[in-house]
């Protein structure tokens, strides 16, 4: 690819955005995760985040699961998609699946939570309302680091977060607000092992990644680290103290059974 990125001409991208939109426009809250998330919320990187080689091979959404009945009538009705009906490739009530059989593409709708490794519960405080036309960048940054097994694909998606974003110590979405998830990990001695363990392993990998100058590689390594001494220094709960003496000789995550062998949102 050469030039600019130029979202407007991309296929997935606008496809996310008209689906997005078409919702909106029927008063449903419907939020972009995965790859094509990150790159909405850091423009600026998408070249980059290109010539690493990080692809996009679906769309996904989340939305309320008091949606569900409306979003499988405008996904059919307006937008043209087939809806799997329950039990055929459905892993699960809280996700459905729509194809575009022009196309042969397919969108994943989740529904109140992104329950895989661990859980991000989008229902206590309202979090589909705190962002558009994406999920915040607090969840986004846990969509990944929730993540048992974290590869390369999911490691790019956090550098061009961190190449966008700092981190902010209060309750602020613009930035990654590191206030949220590190309060959200205080609870949560499981999910806190995985994402400080992946956060480990974005700092070890970002030195490898021969696309980025050693100044930007310096400044995300500078923010994950920042990221993570203020996951440790939030004070923790019992229930964390509790399960942490545990430790890794109980298992602390979940297996994942999803639609087509698909592990999580891409």
């Amino acid at each position: 690819m050469t030039g600019k990125y130029d979202p407007i001409n991309d296929d997935f991208m606008q496809e996310a955005l008209r689906i997005e939109r078409a919702a909106a426009d029927n008063d449903i809250p419907l939020r972009i995760i995965g790859c094509l998330a990150f790159r909405l919320k850091s423009p600026d990187f998408t070249d980059l985040h290109i010539k690493m080689g990080r692809e996009v091979t679906d769309i996904d959404f989340i939305s309320y699961f008091k949606y569900q009945s409306k979003l499988v009538k405008l996904f059919k009705d307006e937008l043209g998609y087939y809806w799997v009906p329950p039990g055929f490739a459905r892993a699960s009530s809280l996700r459905d699946l729509f194809i575009d059989q022009q196309r042969n593409r397919k969108i994943d709708v989740f529904y109140d939570h992104l329950d895989f490794s661990h859980n991000i519960d989008f229902t206590k405080k309202k979090r589909l309302e705190a962002d558009e036309p994406t999920i915040p960048l607090a969840e986004l940054f846990l969509e990944k680091t929730q993540i048992l097994e974290i590869n390369a694909k999911d490691l790019k998606d956090l550098v061009i977060t961190f190449l966008a974003h700092d981190i902010s110590d209060t309750f602020d979405d613009t930035n990654v607000n590191g206030r949220y998830i590190a309060d959200l990990l205080s609870d949560d001695w499981g999910f806190y092992h995985d994402a400080t363990e992946n956060l480990k392993k974005l700092i070890d990998f970002v030195p490898t990644i021969n696309e980025l100058t050693q100044e930007q590689k310096d400044l995300v390594i500078e923010r994950a680290k920042k990221m993570e001494k203020m996951i440790e220094d939030t004070p923790k709960t019992r229930a964390w103290k509790n399960r942490a003496a545990v430790g890794t000789k109980k298992r602390w995550y979940k297996f994942v059974h999803s639609m087509e062998g698909t592990r999580s949102a891409e």
